[in-house]
């Protein structure tokens, strides 16, 4: 009986290593659906909400993303990411350095890129997966704003953040399909600066297809962007959410 027991777990063993991939490029190209929340202050000025003082509302932001697995131990793999975060709104009046516009349109950009390094933890061990690494984000902003009877913009404040993040990323293949289940979670926070960025989804991949699979994700991602003027060299605080659903096409090779 014992030797019956270490045959199958053996035979276990083999057929989960046999299923880890020794080299992997995946992608997705997608939209999220995103909804804003929270505060922008500009210097010792009165914060103003994003959705209820300077109007905006949720918008469609495409995302782009890929990742590279390789067969060398000692190197960590690489995972890339794009995501075009952006918001327009039109108000009837809105402060700003001890400045009032009346009839303004105003733009909130956040693109945002992430380099990932990681290292598999678990590699499709037991149809469980586990990666835990360093993500690089770098976020490109900028808050315009304009009067609409206006030519020229009143206001035009880009900063640039680079924030080195943890990173962990968790996997799960449902056992005899070709459903899996995946979170990621990455964040950092120093002084008063917080930059959270949490995903969950689900993905179906068409594996009847040989060399290239693809495949359709569909989830909810939340982001917290907390970023104080002082510690970060720019002349506006943000204290922002941005959260809802997303779905993409996949490509596996």
């Amino acid at each position: 009986m014992k030797k019956l027991l270490s045959i199958a777990a053996t035979s276990a063993l083999l057929a989960t290593a046999a299923n880890a991939d020794f080299m992997r490029v995946e992608g997705a190209v997608g939209a999220w659906q995103t909804s804003p929340e929270g505060t922008i202050k500009y210097a010792g000025n009165s914060s103003f909400d994003v959705v209820d003082n300077a109007g905006f509302d949720a918008s469609t932001n495409m995302y782009v993303w890929v990742y590279l697995k390789h067969p060398v131990p000692i190197l960590p793999n690489l995972r890339l990411e794009y995501a075009d975060t952006g918001f327009d709104g039109k108000v009837t009046d809105l402060t700003w350095d001890g400045e009032n516009y009346a009839n303004v349109n105003n733009t909130l950009s956040l693109k945002q890129y992430d380099a990932v390094l990681y290292y598999n933890i678990l590699d499709n061990t037991f149809w469980s997966t586990i990666d835990l690494g360093l993500d690089v984000k770098f976020i490109d902003g900028n808050y315009n704003l304009k009067e609409s009877s206006a030519t020229a913009i009143a206001v035009d404040e880009d900063f640039d953040i680079v924030m080195p993040m943890a990173y962990l990323r968790g996997r799960v293949q449902i056992p005899v399909t070709n459903i899996g289940i995946e979170a990621i979670a990455r964040g950092v926070s120093y002084s008063d600066n917080t930059v959270v960025d949490a995903q969950i989804k689900l993905d179906y991949t068409m594996d009847f297809i040989p060399v290239v699979q693809p495949g359709l994700e569909i989830g909810y991602r939340y982001q917290q962007i907390k970023l104080d003027a002082g510690s970060i060299g720019m002349d506006a605080d943000l204290d922002t959410t941005f959260s809802g659903v997303y779905g993409g096409l996949m490509v596996r090779f």
